[in-house]
């Protein structure tokens, strides 16, 4: 279980950042912008809703699938904790071990979601300010 759990957090990792999502948005630039307090209000409420709020879907569904997998797994852990029966197959320590791993497996996760959420917020129109201030598109323009 431990291990399926590592395999979807890097999982997670790695497609977020091979795999990212172009943006198709035909409203006005003013509706366009993104909110950063927005966001952060989502994101802090449900983990993935700030991402999903970005209009960064895959990366939302898949933060509240792994959020939702850790805190499965922490639940789990801590029930085999508290009715440990000595036939058991792994110590009572481990079962400690994996519940407190699991645990801080959901809190990073959840503040992980929240920063990138308000990150991605803020950096909604990025594109156009490198476009807008970038010297050699400008120096083409003052020459016609």
């Amino acid at each position: 279980m431990l291990r399926l759990i590592k395999i979807s957090i890097f999982s997670v990792i790695i497609f977020s950042s091979l795999f990212s999502q172009q943006k198709v948005d035909f409203r006005t630039e003013e509706e366009q912008l993104k909110d950063p307090k927005i966001a952060l209000k989502r994101s802090l409420t449900i983990p993935g809703a700030g991402q999903l709020y970005n209009d960064q879907k895959v990366k939302g569904y898949a933060l509240m699938a792994s959020e939702v997998l850790a805190l499965w797994s922490f639940n789990d852990n801590r029930k085999k904790y508290n009715n440990y029966e000595d036939s058991d197959s792994n110590s009572k320590e481990h079962y400690l071990r994996e519940r407190n791993r699991f645990a801080w497996i959901a809190i990073g996760l959840y503040f992980y979601g929240v920063l990138d959420a308000v990150v991605e917020a803020h950096l909604d129109n990025f594109d156009e300010v490198v476009k807008e201030s970038d010297p050699l598109n400008n120096k083409g323009k003052d020459n016609e």
